[in-house]
């Protein structure tokens, strides 16, 4: 009597996780996404050059359904890609829970870091991008943020470069 093989044991098909996200914002996005977003919230966005040529500071407000205010904006660039994006708000911690609920079902269960005075982190890792939400304080002196990282782009700056006064291109 011959016996088979049992067929192979293919390993489950692994889904693609959506990308780590906040009001529509991914790190990495261009830019310009990033501004039509804002727009479309009725918020307002103003960039400024830094000093390194590849980069772009920009600060604003983008206003939420959720939290009936507005959020403070930072987005830095690499390259007219938003390589780190954060909103801030002032004065209150009280979306937070809803934020890392919300997240926490879009994304899975995340890494949290609880320390004294009232500071807590609820931090999510994925395909080189990072979304933390962090909570300091407690009353009207509390605060709150969610920032957005692009690993790749920040890791892919390498030097700053600068531009002498005869146009050679030289490290800092």
């Amino acid at each position: 009597m011959i016996l088979a093989s049992p067929p192979p044991i293919s390993a489950p098909h692994a889904q693609a996780l959506p990308p780590l996200s906040f009001l529509g914002f991914r790190a990495g996005m261009p830019v310009s996404e990033a501004v039509s977003l804002i727009r479309a919230a009725k918020g307002a966005l103003t960039c400024k050059a830094t000093a390194d040529s590849r980069m772009r500071d920009c600060t604003g407000r983008v206003a939420t359904k959720e939290t009936g205010t507005s959020l403070e904006l930072l987005i830095s660039s690499v390259h007219d890609s938003a390589a780190v994006i954060v909103f801030s708000l002032h004065g209150g911690t009280g979306p937070v829970t809803r934020w890392v609920s919300g997240l926490t079902t879009q994304f899975g269960r995340p890494n949290r870091v609880q320390r004294p005075g009232g500071r807590s982190s609820w931090q999510w890792i994925r395909a080189g991008t990072m979304l933390r939400v962090a909570q300091r304080g407690s009353g009207q002196q509390a605060e709150a943020s969610i920032t957005l990282t692009h690993g790749p782009l920040l890791d892919g700056l390498g030097p700053a470069q600068s531009k002498r006064p005869d146009g050679e291109v030289r490290p800092y």
